[in-house]
């Protein structure tokens, strides 16, 4: 006799009131874990670390800055990373590749030329880029906050019969790495270059890492003869600008940095306080989320200005 008929007939002379006693303390015999198997989820959780979210929510404001953990922009650790991706960097802008090209990728992966939201943002700025250089040979770019030169570059290539006159103003550390990839252009690490005035003013992801951004835009405003170019700037619709925290070590940026998510109407009433106008607003896919902020998610917008004067 086999084990299944052997179980039948056993069954069938059992009680059933017997029989259910019986499979209820043999599933809970199965279910119930031993000591080693209850102590092991335990001891998994324990060792398990927890990762500080990409994004965070700041409701201290730009206090948190002075934390000696929140080092900022000007660390080896972004340029080691911006040097690591610069010949993939300048491969994907070359020739007639599409210029779906983000320079910050994540660390380990080469730069590639076929993402839709780099595209939108890289051709917009060629067309403002083209826009101010209209019936010119030669251009003046100030490229406020623009490391290393990525820019530069992106200029020279998409606008390849048009002399560009360009500047940057950033932190020293990229600033020196700039200085070595182009020593024909100029590179400062402070305010002189607001000295002059220019054709185009790129404040590309840059604008929400000052603290006084409204005056940062102002004294921008001061220095424009031409365009004023706003853009990968986070940006909230509903609730008053608010400050985030970013961990950028994805990226192989072993630092961390506070910024502003600006207010869309403020921006544009602090824009028209400094005298300039609104040409365009654009659109970007850029996108994130800090839990507990006042606005959850955030996107990100760019905002094309002239200056009258």
């Amino acid at each position: 006799m086999n084990a299944a008929r052997a179980r039948l007939l056993v069954k069938s002379l059992t009680p059933p009131v017997v029989w259910d006693a019986l499979k209820r303390a043999k599933d809970s015999r199965r279910r119930a874990p031993g000591p080693a198997e209850q102590e092991a989820p335990i001891a998994a959780a324990q060792e398990a670390p927890v990762e500080p979210p990409e994004w965070e929510y700041v409701p201290e404001g730009w206090a948190r800055a002075s934390d000696p953990s929140v080092k900022g922009w000007d660390v080896e650790a972004i340029v080691d990373a911006y040097r690591a991706k610069w010949p993939s960097y300048v491969e994907a802008i070359e020739g007639s590749r599409p210029l779906g090209v983000y320079h910050e990728v994540v660390e380990g992966g080469d730069v590639w030329t076929h993402d839709h939201g780099a595209h939108n943002m890289l051709v917009s700025f060629a067309y403002v880029l083209a826009l101010a250089a209209h019936g010119k040979d030669r251009v003046s770019l100030l490229d406020w906050g623009g490391g290393i030169g990525h820019y530069y570059a992106l200029a020279k290539a998409v606008l390849p019969d048009v002399e560009i006159d360009y500047s940057c103003r950033d932190v020293p550390k990229l600033v020196a790495c700039g200085r070595e990839l182009f020593p024909d252009a100029r590179f400062s690490v402070d305010e002189s270059c607001l000295e002059r005035r220019y054709d185009l003013i790129l404040v590309s992801g840059s604008l929400q890492y000052s603290e006084d951004w409204p005056a940062t835009l102002a004294r921008l405003a001061g220095a424009t003869g031409g365009y004023l170019y706003v853009t990968r700037l986070p940006v909230a619709f509903k609730a008053a600008s608010f400050v985030v925290l970013q961990r950028a070590y994805s990226y192989g940026y072993d630092t961390e940095y506070v910024g502003w998510v600006v207010n869309h109407d403020e921006l544009l009433d602090e824009a028209r306080s400094a005298g300039l106008q609104l040409v365009r607003e654009f659109l970007l896919e850029a996108r994130f989320s800090a839990a507990g902020a006042p606005e959850n998610p955030v996107d990100h917008r760019g905002f094309l200005f002239r200056s009258p004067g």
